[in-house]
């Protein structure tokens, strides 16, 4: 597997420019050019994660019909763990404040283990 050329570009570019944003926001730094910067790194971002979307669902027609239950099972399995993990925590540590509509959390941590390469690396074996 290597990782395509244009998805290092936008994560190297997108790294950057969180730390950019994070130092303009933790210094109060507030004039014409840090707005504009604020802005286009929103618009950035949006636009990189349309590409990595597009960028999925390409590669996720290249894969065998296998390998795409075993990735199914294997999503299936971590967001159920993950949902009865988070459940139990709260249970626990805060009962007072326990969701049953909490599923972003568990649905994205399941999604990015499980499809993680499909958005990041391309695979001649496919």
């Amino acid at each position: 597997m290597r990782q395509s050329t244009v998805t290092s570009i936008i994560c190297t570019l997108c790294v950057l420019s969180t730390i950019i944003i994070s130092f303009i926001v933790y210094m109060d730094i507030d004039n014409s050019f840090s707005f504009g910067f604020i802005l286009s790194y929103v618009f950035f971002i949006i636009l990189a994660s349309l590409y990595l979307i597009i960028t999925f669902i390409i590669n996720i027609k290249n894969i065998k019909g296998c390998e795409l239950r075993k990735r199914l099972v294997k999503f299936i399995a971590l967001f159920i763990s993950f949902s009865a993990a988070i459940y139990f925590f709260n249970y626990i540590f805060l009962p007072s404040q326990i969701d049953i509509y909490d599923f972003s959390t568990p649905l994205a941590m399941a999604i990015s283990l499980t499809f993680f390469d499909l958005m990041f690396f391309k695979d001649k074996e496919r």
